[in-house]
């Protein structure tokens, strides 16, 4: 199942900087997988949810795709997307990656991080928020990265059930 962290196969269709942590590499796939079925005409929504129910878990890829769903209704230009083989990443992919990874500490930093992607930062950080949360619980931390101290643990009891 795909919530078995253990039976996650690995990314190897992303080519992005070796520095990101695995729910890095992770979303940007999904980001590139998104731009790339956008440009050829087609509903990304089946597709990268697949992607991420796949290498995450169902409740990550619904979260992905309302985040981007949000994101694309009030994006304020185009998104500066690299292409699946380009080894670095833009602008906008590290924006929405480290509004992912800071939405879990600084709400405030990560809707200032998407305020030049859309016209209303909330909802998107809120979405963000959320998958960072689903991605900590399937052992797939986004690091913060805002200082060097430990990253915060999660907010619900150890051993919580999650329904």
């Amino acid at each position: 199942m795909a919530d078995d962290a253990g039976a996650r196969t690995q990314l190897t269709a992303v080519h992005g900087p070796p520095e990101l942590s695995g729910g890095e590499q992770v979303i940007l796939a999904a980001l590139r997988l998104w731009a790339g079925l956008r440009l050829s005409g087609e509903a990304p929504q089946p597709c990268v949810r697949r992607l991420m129910a796949e290498q995450v878990s169902d409740r990550a890829g619904a979260i992905f795709v309302a985040l981007m769903e949000a994101l694309e209704r009030q994006t304020r230009r185009p998104l500066q997307i690299a292409c699946g083989a380009c080894s670095g990443y833009g602008e906008d992919e590290q924006r929405l990656i480290v509004a992912c990874g800071v939405s879990r500490v600084d709400m405030r930093t990560a809707r200032a991080l998407l305020v030049p992607l859309v016209s209303q930062p909330e909802p998107v950080a809120i979405f963000a928020r959320a998958l960072n949360m689903v991605l900590s619980h399937e052992g797939l931390d986004l690091p913060v990265r805002m200082t060097d101290g430990p990253r915060p643990v999660c907010g619900r009891p150890a051993g919580a059930t999650l329904h």
